[in-house]
Order: C-alpha cells, then sequence, then structure tokens
C-alpha cells in the first residue's frame, strides 16, 4: 500500500472520495512546525450506517472481493494518528457526502514524515473530472487554490507545457508559504 508518509495518507483519503464518486472535493491541509491536520469534505453518496460501524476495520472492505480482500487506508490512517496521540474523525450523511478529519502530532517519535505534498495536490489536480477547492497552511500563511481558477488561467490541463506550469506554480506557493512571505 505504500502508506510511509502523510501527504500518503491525504491522497489515499481523497482517492476514496473520488471512487465513490464525489464530484466536489474540499481538502484543507494545516501544518505547523508540531502539528499536521487534513480535513477532505466531499459530496459522494455519503456511508450508509452499517458500514460505518466497521469503517475502520482492516479486514472489511466495500470493494469486489475480486479486486480487493481488505480495505486498509482507513485503518492505517486511524493507526497513524493514534500513535502520535492524534485522531482521526468521519461523519458521513447519506446522500449528502463524507467529512474525514486527522490529526498527527509531528514532534511525536512516531510520526511519519510529512512527504511530498506538491506531488500530492498537483496528482490530484490532473483530475479535472472533479472540482476541486484546496487550500493549505502552514504556521499562519496560507494558499488556496481551486479548478476555476486553474481552469481560468491554464484552459484543461491537457499538454506537458500546461502540466508543467501548474507544477510550477504549485512549487512556487509552497516555497512562498514555507518562506512564510505575505499576500500568498
Amino acid at each position: 500500500m505504500g502508506l510511509i508518509t502523510l501527504s500518503d495518507h491525504v491522497h489515499d483519503i481523497v482517492e476514496n472520495s473520488i471512487k465513490a464518486g464525489a464530484t466536489n472535493i474540499k481538502l484543507i491541509i494545516n501544518e505547523t512546525r508540531d502539528k499536521f491536520e487534513f480535513c477532505v469534505e466531499d459530496n459522494g453518496p455519503g456511508i450508509p450506517e452499517e458500514i460505518l460501524t466497521r469503517i475502520f476495520d482492516p479486514f472489511y472492505t466495500t470493494r469486489s472481493k475480486k479486486i480487493r480482500k481488505v480495505g486498509l487506508g482507513l485503518p492505517f490512517l486511524k493507526q497513524a494518528t493514534e500513535m502520535t496521540g492524534g485522531f482521526v474523525n468521519l461523519t458521513s450523511k447519506k446522500g449528502v457526502g463524507t467529512t474525514i478529519k486527522a490529526l498527527f502530532f509531528k514532534s511525536h517519535i512516531d510520526c511519519q514524515p510529512v512527504g511530498n505534498l506538491v506531488d500530492t495536490i498537483f496528482a490530484l489536480l490532473l483530475n479535472q473530472e472533479i472540482n476541486w477547492y484546496i487550500k493549505r497552511c502552514f504556521e499562519n500563511d496560507c494558499y488556496e487554490i481551486d479548478s476555476s481558477t486553474i481552469e481560468k488561467h491554464l484552459g484543461k490541463i491537457n499538454t506537458p507545457s500546461k502540466m508543467k506550469l501548474l507544477g510550477d506554480f504549485l512549487k512556487e506557493l509552497e516555497k512562498m508559504l514555507k518562506d512564510g512571505e505575505d499576500n500568498i
């Protein structure tokens, strides 16, 4: 499965939303020197109550047994958060959508490295079937990016040159964020 960084967990949870049929996904990532938290909110079909009770069971999955016999993403997320003193909270309403919040304490010895959030965000944004809203904060500085802004400035991301522009733009936003520049 390869969930070795916190950005891997972010990607895995967002992929769950996509596989469930969400068309609008809101991703908020807040990071400080000691904490890393993310929230994924989607407009998918929601999770039925009988599934919610087993959602963190590693030997339970709703996918076809021909494809996958176990579901490990959510149990791994829960274990990873709790090992740092954090938590994962999942709420869902059938026909409305699902929200997952996870908190990690980075200073804990068992916390995984953050990983490459720029590449994670870039990979997600390449799925243009989804209406994205992404907010990324480090300490008190933030940037926001959404599907309509990307389309307004770049159109469809359908060529290598547009992919490079988007990737370079995200790298610059992240650099400014980590450098603490104002007016991001």
